[in-house]
């Protein structure tokens, strides 16, 4: 199938488009207030006088590869798929009407009375007539706002210079935190390359029998706290037989008998081994005071044959934060379009940059973003969810070819944009556990 659009063109001071498909006519739009192409219904006689415009003509002839055609050349789909065109082009155009944002309100509506001087909080997109009834990334973008309330009253927060507020207590990081301030407008885009990475923080884990017994130790401090006679008594171990009946020094040695009993047994096991291993660290250490550099495992392996044990293991250190990274190329098709890309370019880099609040003390922190893979409304279980995130960075490539190439009013052919977010807390197991069961979570 062969489509062309034709150049817009005014009559009666309206500006209509005309879509020619394999030579004939199929749809005809005008632009709307909003700067969206809304359809003619074909039925009409301003339907048929637009299609013999000279701009329709021209369409024509470019979609056929013919010249000097006229009006009597001009042919129309059939009815039936003209009115079909027309309906889906009408679907397409409530579509883009009804792209929610937080709010409720038109996201194509300027200047409300919350929107940000610098920000208008219409809703971009590109391509310029997406259809957001098929899957598409949603990225919308807020103040940067902390949960800032006096510990004695949660409803009084204390405003301080510039707007801002404080807490008496550094705020502790929840889950369930969320630092999503004023609503700044959103952006919606096709979908990207799609992929996401989850994990956690493990580390190697090292301790040698003197480290092991320490730590055995510092338990048994732990529990002596609780109940110091029952650590003593556990130390001491069971009276032996005919304990009462013995003289004080055999009592001592029986006491003693048993302390050795319990120290052998303990974390640090055989004391043979033990002493060769405190013999290894002790000329590690020696060495260090001779301006030698050797180790108790080439001591040990020099002279027994044997090194240290260290007991190694991995263990959890804590979450890790996720990054995403989107690229996306952006074509200008028409004037209107090359206007979204430029916005929407300006709305990241506007996003991404911190406040400065009038005084050399103190600068805002940056927008935040919410991103969202959705379908209409609804928001889509077959790929990964987000938390709040942070605009790291965001590149803009005008060549992407190599070399400049714009159309006359100068706007790129092409452009390239980068966008490099993290999130701003980690996910946690309940992040997942509480989405669908046929869900991939976050």
């Amino acid at each position: 199938m062969s489509q062309t659009n034709s150049q817009p063109f005014e009559v009666d001071g309206n500006t209509y488009s005309t879509t020619v498909v394999n030579g004939e006519i199929s749809v005809i739009s005008q632009q709307a207030s909003n700067g969206l192409y809304t359809p003619i219904d074909p039925s009409t006689d301003l339907f048929t006088d637009l299609s013999l415009n000279e701009a329709s003509i021209t369409a024509i002839e470019v979609n056929t590869n013919q010249k000097d055609l006229s009006e009597d050349d001009v042919i129309w789909q059939d009815e039936a798929l003209l009115t079909k065109n027309y309906n889906e082009s009408l679907a397409n155009y409530n579509n883009a009407l009804n792209i929610e944002n937080p709010d409720n309100e038109d996201p194509f509506t300027t200047g409300l009375e919350h929107a940000n001087p610098v920000i208008s909080v219409e809703t971009l997109r590109y391509p310029y007539d997406i259809d957001i009834q098929q899957d598409h990334l949603k990225i919308t973008q807020y103040k940067y706002e902390r949960v800032a309330t006096d510990d004695r009253d949660e409803n009084n927060p204390k405003p301080v210079a510039n707007g801002l507020k404080y807490t008496r207590s550094v705020q502790r990081s929840r889950p369930s935190d969320n630092v999503l301030g004023e609503y700044q407008g959103g952006v919606i885009l096709p979908m990207p390359k799609v992929s996401d990475s989850n994990g956690a923080e493990w580390g190697k884990s090292d301790l040698n029998v003197f480290e092991l017994g320490a730590t055995s130790l510092g338990a048994s401090a732990m529990d002596s706290i609780k109940d110091p006679f029952a650590q003593f008594r556990n130390l001491l171990g069971s009276k032996p037989e005919g304990f009462d009946k013995m003289g004080g020094s055999e009592q001592a040695d029986a006491l003693r008998s048993n302390m050795q009993s319990q120290f052998s047994e303990s974390a640090l096991g055989n004391l043979d081994s033990v002493g060769m291993a405190g013999m290894g660290i002790a000329a590690q250490e020696l060495g260090k005071l001779a301006g030698l550099d050797i180790s108790a495992d080439e001591f040990l392996a020099r002279s027994t044959g044997r090194i240290l044990n260290p007991n190694a293991e991995l263990l959890f250190q804590g979450p890790v934060l996720r990054d995403f990274g989107f690229k996306f190329l952006l074509i200008a098709r028409s004037e209107a379009e090359a206007k979204m890309i430029r916005s929407i370019i300006r709305f990241f880099k506007i996003g991404s940059a911190p406040i400065h609040l009038g005084g050399p003390a103190l600068l805002g922190t940056p927008n935040i973003f919410k991103l969202e893979y959705k379908a209409g409304s609804k928001m889509l279980d077959t790929v990964n969810k987000f938390n709040e995130m942070a605009l790291r960075t965001i590149t803009v490539d005008y060549a992407p070819d190599g070399f400049w190439s714009a159309y006359q009013d100068s706007h790129p052919v092409a452009v390239v944009l980068n966008l490099q977010f993290s999130e701003l807390k980690p996910i946690y197991q309940k992040n997942h556990t509480q989405e669908a069961v046929d869900s991939v979570g976050y």
